[in-house]
């Protein structure tokens, strides 16, 4: 793998802004809030970056099934996410809101999408869950698909398909669900944070990760005019019903290009020290936004700047959660 690609840094640092504002803000305004509002997807976008990027750091470590390889793949992947997700969740059930042992229990091993989603104990931790389920079978998922040669369009379809069935599957499928089995479309396209059906999500987004990364690279005389035309299909696609469905496989050839492509404005705009720097805290931030969302303070009258006021005090919290936490917190040494 390449050393570190700022603008994919950036990049995860709009995208977590996104989630923020989608969680605090409501917009009259029709056009800002058809963008707003449609924050949920973000969180897709993460998946197939996450998934992306795990694929061309380890696919020549995962031809074959090594031991010690995937221990070390499980052990960085618990050093990453583990240690400010634990001190979140010990800190919420101290302080914030009462929880009882089986609640923290499950919150406490990322088990949260196979249970009732009221043990939820941050909105946003349902996507922690799945995407650690997927860790724990990404290694099988990329040995599976580089030892059987499993194309690329294969998995990138597949991940299509799979994402327009999601919608109309059962919405309450975990465990001890009282609710009935009833198929239909979700209320919010693609906003499927519980159960099974999140899971599912994820793994869409995980497929669709992989098979753009095993991509041979794109040459093309004017690559970034591509990158350009995508990002304006990418923002088309959020004012037309049912664009969401192209969301993700839109930001997963936009990350390829990211990755491999030329300097342009978009890379430019990505790397800047304000948006490396939000890159730099989006795990804190997707994490702490919500804390602080959920306190419902008051700081001014006025609701939009009371909004960005909070969201303001979300990122400086990420990032003494990110000095302190991420960057010197490690629980095993690889």
């Amino acid at each position: 793998m390449k050393n570190e690609i700022k603008s994919l840094t950036g990049l995860r640092g709009v995208v977590a802004l996104w989630v923020a504002f989608f969680h605090f803000s409501f917009f009259r305004n029709e056009f800002i809030q058809d963008i707003v509002g449609k924050g949920y997807v973000a969180v897709d976008i993460f998946f197939v970056l996450s998934a992306f990027l795990l694929t061309v750091s380890y696919a020549g470590k995962f031809k074959e099934l090594n031991y010690e390889i995937i221990e070390i793949f499980y052990k960085k992947r618990i050093n990453r996410i583990y240690p400010v997700y634990i001190i979140s969740v010990i800190f919420i059930v101290l302080f914030l809101e009462k929880s009882i042992i089986t609640g923290f229990f499950i919150n406490a091993t990322l088990l949260q999408c196979f249970f009732n989603p009221d043990y939820l104990l941050n909105v946003v931790y349902w996507s922690l869950s799945t995407e650690w389920v997927c860790y724990l079978i990404f290694p099988f998922m990329l040995w599976l698909v580089l030892y059987y040669k499993i194309r690329s369009e294969v998995l990138i379809i597949a991940s299509v398909v799979l994402r327009f069935v999601l919608p109309y599957l059962p919405g309450h499928l975990y465990i001890g669900s009282e609710h009935p089995m009833e198929v239909g479309e979700s209320p919010r396209y693609l906003d499927l944070p519980y159960g099974l059906v999140s899971l599912l999500r994820t793994v869409s987004s995980y497929f669709l990760g992989i098979g753009v990364a095993l991509l041979p690279q794109f040459k093309m005389k004017k690559e970034n005019l591509i990158i350009y035309i995508i990002l304006i299909l990418f923002v088309s696609m959020l004012f037309v019903e049912k664009g969401l469905l192209f969301i993700p496989l839109l930001s997963a050839f936009m990350i390829k290009y990211l990755y491999e492509g030329k300097q342009n404005y978009v890379k430019t705009f990505l790397e800047t020290k304000a948006v490396y720097f939000l890159g730099n805290i989006s795990y804190s931030l997707y994490i702490i936004h919500y804390m602080v969302k959920k306190q419902d303070f008051a700081i001014v009258n006025n609701y939009h700047l009371n909004n960005l006021l909070l969201i303001s005090l979300s990122i400086l919290l990420s990032y003494f959660s990110y000095m302190l936490i991420e960057r010197k917190l490690k629980i095993f040494k690889v």
